[in-house]
């Protein structure tokens, strides 16, 4: 019998999440070079009019304040070259971080897939790894509310799938076949019952017709085989 795909997941864009971390990351690096930067100026321009009043000297490594006509252009020339020679870098260290973090989570998340047929659950979880189950091995399902997506129990432990738009659809359809599994199985073993029940209605019939000699123990042994299977 042909498979038939009862639904498929349906993907959050989590490339916006990795979009949003990095311009954060960027917000605050520019924030942090912008301060930094700022608090060298004015502390240059208190170097300098201290330097006016004769109680600030500067010495090698400084572009010297008599080539300045005013503490704010001797500020901003120092201060840049100051920033540039020293820990620049150290700003770029939020955008960085948080970029790296969004890549990370974008191939955390973005790998998940999962697709339900009548026979199989079947997809992929974190960074691309393959599941494939077949719908009687799976014991149990259950939503899950932290990145939104479904679990999946087997006899072998629990599977989740995140990140999935559609998750509370593919949690009923799941459900749905768990429960028509369950009644397959009692309508089985009402069947089996009703059947055991008739042959052993007949075996009895058989045995009376034994014990009053209309059969033999040949031909009873016979029919007992037949009826029991053996």
């Amino acid at each position: 019998m042909e498979e038939k795909v009862l639904i498929k997941s349906e993907k959050y864009n989590v490339k916006k999440l990795f979009k949003i971390l990095s311009l954060i990351g960027l917000a605050i690096t520019i924030i942090t070079f912008i301060r930094r930067f700022v608090v060298k100026v004015v502390d240059y321009i208190i170097g300098y009019n201290q330097w006016k009043e004769g109680t600030h000297s500067y010495g090698k490594g400084f572009i010297q304040p008599d080539s300045f006509d005013n503490s704010f252009s001797f500020a901003m020339a120092n201060a840049w070259d100051n920033f540039i020679d020293g820990y620049w870098w150290m700003c770029l260290i939020p955008i960085i971080s948080l970029t790296l973090i969004g890549g990370l989570i974008y191939l955390w998340l973005n790998s998940y897939e999962l697709t339900i047929t009548d026979k199989r659950v079947y997809g992929k979880v974190a960074f691309g790894k393959r599941v494939d189950l077949p719908v009687d091995s799976v014991s149990a399902t259950s939503t899950i509310s932290l990145f939104k997506g479904v679990s999946v129990s087997t006899s072998s432990g629990k599977i989740s799938f995140l990140a999935i738009k559609n998750a509370n659809e593919i949690y009923g359809v799941i459900n749905n076949l768990l429960v028509d599994r369950q009644k397959e199985k009692a309508q089985s073993a009402g069947t089996t019952i009703v059947q055991n029940s008739d042959e052993a209605d007949k075996l009895k019939k058989y045995k009376e017709l034994l014990d009053t000699g209309v059969i033999t123990q040949e031909e009873f042994d016979a029919k007992k085989k037949q009826l029991l299977g053996l």
